[in-house]
This record gives structure tokens, sequence and C-alpha cells, in this order.
């Protein structure tokens, strides 16, 4: 089965599988030392949120218009079987990533920095 996860702008961490896992970043953690991505937070979702998110992050891996080389501070990554793809905080995919996070998530979204 393939692993998948996505890490934020601010490196709070989604582990994505039928138990979505929020796993945010400390204030201990962070580069600031200020920002917390808040409380962690896991749900189960179905195989269709699951299959939903999936897309989401090909999409993400195969739009080259926005995915970087390296990975440079605010960008987001997705994470498949290993593999790490950076792309641009501008994405619409990541957008829409994170909206289809929060939403499964019942709303629990990061603070911004």
């Amino acid at each position: 089965m393939t692993r998948y996860a996505y890490v934020d702008g601010n490196n709070n961490t989604y582990v994505i599988r039928r138990r979505l896992e929020y796993i945010p970043i400390t204030k201990a953690q962070s580069s600031s030392g200020e920002y917390s991505g808040g409380e962690p937070k896991a749900v189960e979702i179905s195989e269709a949120q699951l299959a939903e998110l999936v897309a989401l992050i090909d999409r993400i891996a195969a739009d080259t218009a926005n995915v970087l080389a390296e990975r440079p501070m605010g960008c987001g990554t997705v994470v498949r079987d290993g593999v790490r793809t950076f792309f641009r905080s501008s994405s619409p995919w990541k957008r829409e990533l994170e909206r289809a996070l929060a939403g499964m998530l019942g709303g629990a979204t990061p603070q911004r920095e």
C-alpha cells in the first residue's frame, strides 16, 4: 500500500491514510520559536475521501509548472512512498488539498505564521 503525507509551508504534517492524522509543529520546533500549528488531530475517513486526497496529491506531483527542484521556506511538500515533491505555495492544488484536509479534519487548520 502506498504511503502518503503532506507537509505544509509551516512544517505541519498530515499523514494521509484511512486514519487521517494532523501532526502540528510546536513552538520549540518552529524556526521562529513562536509559531505553533495547534493541537494534533486524527479522524477516520472513507475510502472515497482517501481517493480524493490521493488524486489531489497526484495532480500536484504532475503539475510541472508548480513543482520545484528544491524546498524553499513556505512551499508545500507531498510525499508518496518516501519520495518528496516540493511545490509552490501559490499552487492552486495546494489550496485545494489544504481545503480538503481541513474539511475532513473538521475545520482544524493550522494558524499561519
